[in-house]
This record gives C-alpha cells, sequence and structure tokens, in this order.
C-alpha cells in the first residue's frame, strides 16, 4: 500500500511538473523575445564594423590584425566613434645591404657584439639580405567626439594611442565642420599632433656608424603636427565630389634604426656596413580629390592623390572602385585598381663605394627609393538583414576583399661589376586577405 501510494505521488508530481513544463514553455519565448529587444534596443544607436585581415609578402612578411570599430549616435546629435586594432607581424625584413655573390653574416638588433649576438644569420651567395627573425605586434586605440554647436556647424576632437615592442605614439587631434547652401556645401578644417618615443631593440644606432662596433644611443623620440583644409560638395543627387589640402611636419629622430647601407670596393664586395641618417625633418604637402558617383544597381569612386616632401619624393596615386550590386541588391561585387608612382628621395643610395666620402645624409631603403606600384582588388559583400532575424537592419553586411600588390623598382642604377647576373631589386609581390562585418 506504501509503495502504490508513493508510486501515485510520485506519478502526479512528474504530471504537475510537465504541465508546469509546458505552460512555462510561452513565458520562456516571451522572455527571450524580451531579451532580444533589450539588446535591439541598446544596439540602436550604434554602428559596429569588424575586419580580419591576412596580409603575406613572397618570401618577406606576413602579418594578422583584427580591427575593430563602434559608433555611436548621441541623443543631440552628436556622435562617439571608437576604434581597435592589432597587428602581429613576422617573417623576414630587408636590413638594407646589398645583394651579393659573397656569402653575409649579420647578427640581431639587440645585440652588443657579433659574440654576443643571441641571433646570427647567414645570407646565401644572390640572396636579397634579410633578417628572418623579424617579428613586431601592435596595439592602437583610438576614440573621437562629434559634437554639434549650432545647427550648421561641428566640432571634432579626438585621440590615439599606439604600442609597439620599441615604440610609442599618441595623437591628439581637433577639427571643425560647417555646412552651407542649404547643407550641400561642408567645409572643413583639422589640425592633429602627434609624439613618438622610440626604443630601438639594442638602442638606436650611431648614424653612419660602422655596423660591427655596435655604437648604439638610448632612447629616441619624434613629433609631427598636420593641417588639413577640405570641402565636400553635392553635385547632384547621384554625384559628391570633394577635395582637401593637407600638410604635415615631422621633426626628430626619422631613421629606420634597422636599416644598414653597403660599403663596397670597385669590384663590388662588400667591406662594410654602415647605419642609415636621414634628414632630422620632412615636411609633407598633398593634395587629394575623390568623386562619387551612384545609381540604382552600383556606384563609382574614383579618387586621385599628388604629394610632395622636402626629401624629394614626388608621389602620385591613383584609384578606382566599380560597385555592382545583383538583383535584389542584396549582394554585390567590387573589383578596384589602385595605381602609385614615385621618384627616389635625395639621399637614396643602394649602396656607397669604400674611398668616397661618405653622404651625410643616406639610406638603402626601397621604400626611399623610385617605384610604381599595382594593386587589384576584388570584394564581396552580403547583406545579413533576414538572416538575423530580430537583429537584422539594413547595415547588416559579411563582405570578404581579396587584393594583390606588385611592386617594381624604377631607374634602378647599374650594378657592381661583381652583381652582374643578379637581382638586385627583386619585385615585391603581396596577397591581402580580409573579412569583415558591419552591424
Amino acid at each position: 500500500m506504501q509503495l502504490e501510494a508513493g508510486g501515485g505521488n510520485l506519478r502526479n508530481k512528474l504530471i504537475a511538473a510537465s504541465c508546469a513544463l509546458l505552460g512555462g514553455a510561452p513565458v520562456a519565448r516571451a522572455q527571450s523575445h524580451e531579451v532580444a529587444d533589450t539588446i535591439s534596443r541598446a544596439l540602436e544607436d550604434w554602428q559596429l564594423d569588424g575586419a580580419f585581415a591576412y596580409y603575406h609578402e613572397n618570401g618577406r612578411i606576413q602579418a594578422l590584425e583584427p580591427v575593430i570599430n563602434a559608433e555611436h549616435q548621441l541623443a543631440d546629435g552628436g556622435q562617439l566613434d571608437f576604434e581597435f586594432t592589432f597587428d602581429s607581424l613576422s617573417g623576414s625584413s630587408p636590413n638594407g645591404a646589398l645583394t651579393n655573390r659573397q656569402i653575409q653574416t649579420f647578427a640581431s638588433p639587440s645585440a652588443k657584439s657579433f659574440a654576443q649576438a643571441r641571433h646570427i644569420y647567414t645570407v646565401a651567395s644572390g640572396n636579397l639580405p634579410v633578417d628572418p627573425n623579424y617579428s613586431d605586434a601592435r596595439v592602437a586605440a583610438g576614440a573621437s567626439w562629434t559634437l554639434p554647436l549650432s545647427r550648421l556647424m561641428r566640432a571634432t576632437l579626438g585621440g590615439k594611442f599606439s604600442y609597439e615592442d620599441d615604440f610609442y605614439s599618441a595623437t591628439v587631434s581637433a577639427a571643425l565642420e560647417r555646412d552651407f547652401n542649404d547643407k550641400n556645401t561642408t567645409v572643413s578644417i583639422g589640425v592633429n599632433s602627434e609624439n613618438d618615443f622610440l626604443q630601438p631593440i639594442g638602442g638606436a644606432p650611431a648614424p653612419l656608424s660602422d655596423y660591427s662596433l655596435f655604437e648604439k644611443n638610448g632612447h629616441e623620440s619624434k613629433r609631427g603636427v598636420g593641417v588639413l583644409a577640405g570641402v565636400t560638395q553635392v553635385m547632384s543627387r547621384h554625384w559628391i565630389t570633394l577635395a582637401n589640402l593637407s600638410v604635415d611636419r615631422f621633426s626628430g629622430y626619422l631613421n629606420d634604426p634597422y636599416k644598414l647601407v653597403s660599403v663596397i670596393d670597385a669590384a663590388g664586395n662588400p667591406q662594410s656596413y654602415l647605419y642609415e641618417n636621414r634628414p632630422d625633418s620632412r615636411t609633407r604637402r598633398s593634395v587629394y580629390w575623390e568623386n562619387r558617383v551612384g545609381w540604382s544597381q552600383g556606384s563609382v569612386t574614383a579618387d586621385a592623390r599628388y604629394m610632395t616632401d622636402t626629401w624629394g619624393i614626388h608621389s602620385e596615386t591613383a584609384q578606382l572602385h566599380l560597385r555592382w550590386w545583383l538583383p535584389g541588391r542584396d549582394q554585390y561585387f567590387e573589383p578596384s585598381l589602385r595605381w602609385y608612382k614615385q621618384n627616389a628621395a635625395d639621399f637614396f643610395h643602394p649602396w656607397v663605394s669604400s674611398g668616397v666620402a661618405v653622404p651625410t645624409e643616406v639610406s638603402s631603403d626601397f621604400r626611399l627609393a623610385a617605384f610604381h606600384a599595382l594593386t587589384y582588388g576584388l570584394k564581396y559583400g552580403c547583406k545579413l538583414t533576414d538572416h538575423l532575424g530580430r537583429f537584422g537592419r539594413d547595415t547588416t553586411e559579411l563582405n570578404v576583399r581579396l587584393e594583390y600588390y606588385e611592386q617594381t623598382l624604377d631607374g634602378n642604377p647599374a650594378g657592381p661589376p661583381s652583381s652582374s647576373g643578379l637581382d638586385l631589386y627583386p619585385k615585391l609581390q603581396a596577397f591581402l586577405l580580409q573579412i569583415g562585418f558591419s552591424y
């Protein structure tokens, strides 16, 4: 009797519990919807963008870079923007020495002498001298606040901090924007100030000192200021154009502490290596023009830039993006093409000759050489509005971008006799894969 009574009691409890669970299902669904609505309301005034990029050079550097951007619309018409970036680089980086038929030996930057070097690396005959132990990581975070000063005027204040293993950087900026012509014309002006603190691994080398002596100094610094003025004009319902002028000036330690210059004899054989030395100031001036034209099934963005500086570099850039929406406007393809060309800096020399006075300013860094480059890209994007249910919005998008980059040096000086048949100035080829998400 007790067993039967106990069994019946247990059965009744199970039935009651099942009814409670079944009866609570609508409540659970309601609570789930309430949570979803709360999250949607919290994100209602936010625009979120994220991307993860993988960059790879042929036989050289590779990099991983996640980026997160968040934009928040304020009730007073203002806006907050936040950005976070992390870069991880590794691989082989050219050290500036000239390719030669002889085997060349180098030490890691942290060494005080060859005997104390943690990493000794040798470069085989005919190969470009690169440091195979290169690695670096960078963390950067920035924020800006745009506040309305009147119905037609806005001010933006911003700041950014960047940290690397051997480098700190802090930037502050301020800008004003004013609308005219029924808000069809916007004029802006902005200023920024950057302060960098450099602590090269192993110390900052004495400029033009003999590499084998490992003469190093302490920390170094540099400072930069810049001004940018621009105008944006609505030309028609489908066409917007903008143009700006910018000037910036950097002063202080502008050398790359890890770059060398080969000193060669008449036959072209390396006799020694010197640390580079660049001017201690640089002023850049540039003009930029961009046009955007859109229609129902696509858009075109074309821009051009011209830059000149006090180092003797003049560069031109042209870029074209064509976006084409598929029927339904929920997917698009965007091919792009970028062309770049620059002449060499006044003090660029692939090497210096022994027995000849060394220039007071000299660098063999290929980034300061005369070259042209082409970038071919293709981007695919699709809207996810219908796939996210209650969280979907018109700006929700997943995209993938693939780019191929090729850089070729121009007007290369003839190499020394011993380098005949060697590729002293190899092409730089790289590709970029990026996956992005917008909400």
